[in-house]
């Protein structure tokens, strides 16, 4: 399979997930070779005797443009994880297997709804619009009546709020401790004196 010009940022060079995913439909493994400007992700075949064979050169590695491809997704503390837990290691010129490709997406999705879960709790508890029992009690705590804060102020400290927690998930800080979201909301707090 030929990926065509990547549109990603700057910083990241390589395939992306769903190009990876798709191109473990096309074989039992996976390979990218860098060709200009352009990267092919290219599947293997099998031998007569049933032995599987890659066509590869040594100076391409597909299990770090993975890693990164999965660091783009689902950020750096997740990707460390799977990475970590399936010894993705760097290894020019081999090719990863479909299988494994799948199973680190399977991974890295299930660690993201878990997250997502145990964060979600700690959001609502903060949250300003649902007088969350943590706002309420950060309210109290920095000498503010909660009932004074208007629409508009509930509205930004939410999305301030859910601003910190998404920039958690994608530096690996996830799930947020209780008392880093009681930091930010008296930090946001303080800004509506």
């Amino acid at each position: 399979m030929t990926i065509n010009r990547i549109d990603q940022p700057a910083e990241f060079s390589g395939p992306s997930l769903d190009a990876f995913s798709a191109a473990t439909r096309l074989g039992e493994s996976v390979y990218i070779s860098v060709d200009g400007r352009s990267l092919k992700v290219l599947g293997t075949g099998t031998t007569p005797d049933g032995r599987s064979v890659a066509w590869v050169s040594p100076d391409t590695d597909t299990a770090s443009a993975f890693a990164q491809a999965l660091k783009q997704a689902y950020g750096q503390g997740i990707a460390n994880t799977v990475t970590r837990e399936l010894g993705l290691a760097p290894s020019p010129g081999k090719p990863l297997s479909s299988r494994l490709i799948e199973r680190a997406i399977d991974m890295a999705r299930t660690s993201q709804t878990v997250m997502d879960g145990i964060d979600f709790t700690t959001i609502l508890g903060c949250s300003a619009r649902s007088n969350g029992t943590i706002f309420i009690d950060v309210c109290r705590q920095a000498g503010i009546s909660p009932e004074s804060l208007d629409a508009g102020a509930r509205r930004h400290i939410d999305t301030a709020m859910r601003q910190k927690f998404a920039q958690a998930l994608q530096s690996g800080a996830s799930p947020v401790e209780p008392g880093t979201a009681r930091a930010w909301l008296r930090e946001l707090l303080a800004r509506q004196r």
